[in-house]
């Protein structure tokens, strides 16, 4: 068989286009090699607040799997600096945030709750308030937390003086030292889904106390990450 002149022409043009299809797969491949990742910071407890968020990062990455997403846990008050100084592209973190120019979108709220023995005199209250708590000892979330600094400061807004015995971030502890009556635990409500089958703990609102807002942040100045602006775009919390 002998190819026509027209067979000779499409032959020698599909050499040409094969060649260049091969070099832009291996100029992609390059670029994706020496793309940044894009870093991700978390405070304590966000994903378990944000129970949604772990697939909506996935779904994201599918829609580029180009992009490396690394992700870092961090306190509060780090997750903003990183930002700030462009070491995070983007944080989940507890507001309200302290560092002026960075960019902030609401994502939820949660209300504190107070846990305590089941047969502590408090118990039988529908909700409690922060003049219920003054004498009693108080678990709180960890010093380093905002949870910590808000609790903190709704007591003094008051007037109070809080009796803070012992801080913590990790609910296991806040559960066993309430069981144990060496205090009781001011916790948020996503904590509640933790406690399983306790029977011997009891979990009252705190009626008059900051809520917990939960924001995604960033540095509206910053441009080094190119996916930065279509994580932020298309991602949908």
């Amino acid at each position: 068989m002998q190819p026509t002149s027209f067979g000779d022409l499409f032959y020698t043009q599909a050499l040409h286009l094969t060649k260049e299809f091969q070099n832009t797969l291996t100029i992609l491949n390059n670029a994706k090699k020496k793309a940044s990742p894009l870093r991700i910071g978390f405070s304590a407890s966000i994903l378990d607040s944000l129970n949604h968020i772990e697939a909506s990062i996935w779904h994201w990455n599918q829609l580029h799997p180009e992009a490396l997403i690394e992700i870092s846990n961090e306190t509060d008050y780090v997750c903003e600096e990183k930002v700030a100084k462009g070491d995070l592209d983007a944080a989940f973190s507890i507001g309200p945030i302290s560092i002026p120019g960075l960019q902030t979108h609401f994502l939820m709220e949660e209300s504190i709750y107070v846990l305590l023995p089941i047969h502590h005199p408090l118990s039988s209250k529908e909700v409690l308030y922060l003049s219920d708590l003054c004498e009693e000892p108080l678990i709180t979330p960890n010093i380093k937390n905002k949870g910590y600094s808000s609790l903190k400061r709704a007591f003094e807004k008051k007037g109070y003086l809080p009796h803070i015995a012992f801080s913590s971030s990790n609910p296991q502890t806040h559960f066993r030292f309430v069981e144990k009556n060496m205090g009781i635990s001011l916790c948020p409500e996503h904590w509640l889904l933790f406690l399983n089958d306790t029977v011997h703990l009891k979990a009252i609102m705190l009626a008059d106390s900051e809520k917990r807002k939960i924001y995604l942040i960033y540095n509206k100045c910053s441009s080094a990450n190119p996916f930065i602006k279509r994580f932020l775009k298309e991602s949908v919390f």
